[in-house]
């Protein structure tokens, strides 16, 4: 089971968030609704457990970008971390061809927004039943089993994409 402190979210994110049944939802400034949640996955890597990170818009209507959605997020983010030694994946919804550009921008907001040096990234792209799958896993670099975790992940992935991780 994972942990986390609402109060240190809450310092950190400039949205007001509250926790419901694991999730945890927010609205922007434009009356947007978003909720973030870890799931945990069967897969296990170097003897950890995995947990996917899942942000989703409630609304479908199509927004303008927002900084503070960005900065919640990543506060949720760190907290996961600064509480937990597990492993978190992130995969990109493939429902309307947008997955590429989901992954970029996650990337670029957790490169742009962390400590340098502090995290362990590593990622794989595979097409599966037509669709391209990007998914990585992001591990602090305090956990003991990180080489253990990343040998494990470069294997798996080499299995799902037929040859070397991307």
């Amino acid at each position: 089971m994972i942990r986390f402190s609402l109060k240190r979210i809450l310092e950190n994110a400039p949205y007001d968030l509250t926790l419901s049944d694991n999730n945890f939802v927010f609205q922007t400034d434009l009356g947007i609704h978003y909720m973030v949640s870890f799931s945990k996955e069967d897969i296990v890597l170097g003897g950890c457990a995995t947990y996917q990170l899942i942000i989703r818009k409630i609304e479908e209507e199509k927004s303008p970008h927002d900084p503070k959605v960005e900065a919640t997020i990543l506060a949720i983010v760190r907290e996961f971390f600064r509480s937990n030694l597990e492993i978190m994946l992130y995969l990109c919804d493939t429902s309307d061809g947008r997955e590429k550009y989901r992954n970029r921008l996650f990337l670029t907001w957790f490169d742009r927004n962390v400590e340098k040096n502090h995290f362990t990234i590593c990622k794989a792209h595979a097409t599966v039943e037509g669709e391209g799958l990007f998914l990585c896993i992001i591990v602090d670099n305090r956990n003991p089993k990180l080489k253990d975790i990343t040998d494990d992940f470069e294997e798996k992935a080499a299995l799902l994409t037929e040859g070397k991780p991307e």
